[in-house]
């Protein structure tokens, strides 16, 4: 069996390999390993929703901030609509705002990276592609980068994982670890009675 290359994504930081694992569909998968156009190739309309997703990310990322001790902290980066980091000495948030992919439509990734400063020193990705977000999917996608956090090795990368599989895969093994139990207690024709 040929083994297949593993795709990365096109992630903020370079320390930290993001692999696309399996059952994220075709588009989030092309999306993901793309470049974006930067900052200064905008369209008005891009520049309004940019502005608009930047709120978004404000509000609930300082909401998390105020709530937990974290102190947030904004950068400026010609190839992001926006770059924040909330961090105090146990945990870190990261979150970017990429530009869109193309002059021509608006669709926009935001990236977050949790990570754990001290004790098993979690990670945890999470990611969103749409054209606009409001604060409520901000503190979503915050709580799935927590709920993502995982110990990784030194030197792997972190594998996102999608949706579970079809259910059609998991009920054709369910119908054949049914039929396997019945089988085993069933009596054999050969057998004396």
């Amino acid at each position: 069996m040929t083994e297949t290359k593993p795709k990365y994504a096109n992630f903020p930081e370079r320390e930290l390999k993001v692999v696309i694992g399996p059952n994220i569909n075709a588009v989030t998968t092309k999306a993901l390993g793309r470049l974006s156009i930067g900052t200064y190739e905008m369209s008005f309309v891009q520049q309004e929703r940019g502005l608009a997703t930047n709120e978004a990310v404000r509000s609930a990322i300082s909401h998390l901030a105020r709530s937990t001790g974290l102190t947030l902290t904004t950068e400026s980066h010609r190839d992001y609509v926006g770059v924040f980091n909330a961090q105090n000495a146990e945990h870190q948030y990261k979150v970017w705002i990429t530009t869109p992919f193309e002059l021509t439509q608006s669709a926009h990734i935001i990236w977050i990276r949790y990570s754990e400063l001290t004790g098993e020193k979690k990670v945890g990705v999470a990611f969103k592609l749409s054209t606009g977000y409001v604060a409520d999917d901000i503190t979503a996608l915050l709580k799935v980068a927590l709920k993502n956090a995982q110990v990784l090795p030194e030197g792997e990368p972190y594998t996102i994982k999608g949706n579970p599989p079809p259910r059609f895969a998991k009920k054709a093994a369910v119908a054949a670890e049914a039929e396997a139990p019945a089988a085993a207690t069933a009596p054999a024709a050969d057998a004396p009675v």
